[in-house]
């Protein structure tokens, strides 16, 4: 290929000023760019290697219709790159009834962001006969020019973004679809995914990655509170799994919610129909992407959207589970979201990625989960918003919304502050639910530690006592002593007004009848005197203690 026979990439002005500011938040973001590409383009399996540990060579490769030399000449030739017209009146692919993802038609060059220069290969049918091109996209470093910085009397100044060069190359069946691949990586993306990375992913088999995503779970996700501490490749690779159009990770009982988690939980009637209406959509959902038939391989990595709720297995978690439901006109245009909230009540959702809530729209993220619940206004302890994650679906609207990086929204759309408003609704009552339910879940708790306390409490002094004094709980008044020693009924009265609140506090007081009774014990040889000695002593303790 000559470089003098190279011809200029065309830009549609209305991705100028995004390019100009660098399109896509991160390397899955990037990445998820090509998938929807190969998912819209009808393909079963799409491949990607970031030629592991070594980050200079990446490919995606897809068994999908790929796309036609006319196609590739009118996004780089006639109307210019995010002038797609991939939907043309349709919403749906057709044989897997897939919702379209695409739009605008930049996702083909998203990998421009972590690499200089690509190739595009396609072979494809048209008119029933096999075809097949190559490309060479050579993309310029320089800055782009703003939008009202590129306009001079109304007009549009061209801009040169970079260089491309097609050849028509012999059709091989076997590589029916779309392939993406640059040796030309930037070696910001080198340093970014190699540093970090854990010890063991680099002695051996280093050409590809030695374990399953459920491994990933166990090896790595399992072992921090958030994906970030394990850096940029780990992290791309959970990322790009949560934001594709995926099945959920699990058998039918276990994804994303572990339903067996509550099988002994107290629900009142509310509670049990909220619950079963969400679980019938979360497998509802499930069957809708499985039916898909759509499949990531990351690096001999057979993705899945990776979500384990509870995330924590303790035995004073309270799950909860919620539906959310919207379906109205909204500016004149259909508003239509489903989802759930997942409250783990008395511990933090791991990781930390997934406390919030996501937008999919299409069934795609529309970037991570929000931990600020959209902007949720009301005030509530950082660790009660650290109980809860949630997925909301937008089957219809909300799409004029979506930013052109198809990662955030407009926040001034009236289909995005309907849905703001709506969640954030939801969110005051089972914020109010949950407070509710751990508040009565905390009192049930003291009471049981109480209740153990004075039974110890009590066992611990007839026995060093020998059996002469017994424990007695009274409510005594605040100026009568803590505790009360009466030596002729054998009673040591407890003031139960003073009881102690925390486990610390309750075993330094049972320590300290057993010490009392050690040193009553070491001081006196008579009985008697020993349990003089023991009742002084034990006042004394508690005197400090409570």
């Amino acid at each position: 290929m000559k470089r003098n026979n190279y011809k200029d990439i065309k830009v549609s002005s209305i991705t100028l000023d995004h390019l100009s500011r660098g399109v896509y938040r991160s390397s899955a973001a990037v990445l998820k760019e090509l998938v929807n590409n190969s998912y819209d383009a009808g393909a079963t399996e799409v491949r990607i290697s970031l030629n592991f540990p070594y980050f200079d060579f990446i490919s995606c490769v897809d068994n999908g219709d790929g796309m036609t030399r006319n196609e590739f000449e009118r996004y780089f030739v006639k109307e210019g790159i995010g002038s797609c017209v991939k939907r043309a009146g349709n919403i749906e692919t057709g044989r897997f009834k897939r919702p379209i993802i695409g739009r605008l038609g930049i996702g083909m060059i998203s990998i421009g962001q972590i690499c200089n220069s690509f190739f595009m290969e396609s072979h494809y049918f048209e008119n029933g006969v096999g075809k097949a091109f190559k490309a060479h996209i050579i993309l310029l470093d320089t800055e782009i020019p703003k939008i009202k910085d590129n306009l001079k009397n109304g007009k549009q100044k061209e801009i040169k973004v970079g260089t491309w060069l097609l050849d028509e190359i012999e059709f091989d069946k076997r590589k029916k679809g779309f392939r993406i691949y640059s040796k030309d990586v930037r070696s910001t993306f080198k340093k970014e995914m190699k540093k970090g990375l854990p010890d063991d992913l680099c002695k051996k088999n280093i050409n590809r990655i030695p374990f399953k995503q459920e491994d990933l779970q166990t090896r790595f996700f399992d072992k921090k509170k958030s994906i970030q501490e394990w850096k940029s490749y780990l992290e791309t690779i959970w990322e790009l799994s949560i934001l594709s159009p995926l099945p959920y990770f699990g058998s039918s009982d276990n994804f994303p919610i572990n339903i067996s988690s509550f099988n002994k939980v107290e629900m009142d009637e509310n509670e049990r129909e909220d619950f079963q209406r969400a679980k019938e959509f979360i497998e509802e959902r499930q069957k809708t992407f499985l039916s898909y038939n759509f499949r990531i391989i990351f690096e001999g990595i057979d993705l899945r959207r990776l979500i384990i709720l509870p995330s924590e297995r303790k035995n004073d978690i309270i799950p909860r589970l919620y539906f959310i439901n919207f379906d109205q006109i909204i500016g004149n245009e259909r508003l239509k979201f489903s989802g759930y909230l997942f409250a783990q009540i008395h511990r933090a959702i791991r990781p930390l990625e997934i406390t919030g809530v996501q937008i999919r729209l299409k069934e795609v993220g529309i970037g991570v989960y929000d931990q600020t619940f959209l902007k949720f206004f009301r005030k509530i302890p950082t660790v009660k918003e650290r109980w809860l994650s949630g997925e909301i679906f937008v089957d219809e609207g909300l799409e004029d919304a979506l930013n052109i990086d198809r990662d955030s929204f407009n926040e001034h759309n009236e289909h995005y502050k309907k849905l703001k408003f709506e969640l954030h609704q939801e969110l005051n009552e089972i914020f109010s639910k949950i407070s509710s339910i751990a508040d009565k879940s905390q009192e049930k708790k003291r009471q049981r530690k109480e209740k153990k306390f004075k039974k110890d409490l009590k066992d611990i002094i007839y026995k060093h006592s020998n059996g002469k004094y017994k424990l007695l709980e009274k409510a005594l008044k605040r100026d009568e002593p803590i505790i009360k020693v009466n030596e002729e009924k054998g009673e040591i009265i407890l003031n139960t007004s003073s009881l102690p609140s925390t486990r610390k506090r309750v075993k330094s007081i049972i320590r300290a009848v057993e010490l009392t009774y050690s040193i009553a014990e070491q001081i006196a040889e008579d009985e008697e005197e020993r349990h003089n000695i023991f009742q002084d002593i034990l006042i004394q303790f508690m005197e400090v203690l409570l």
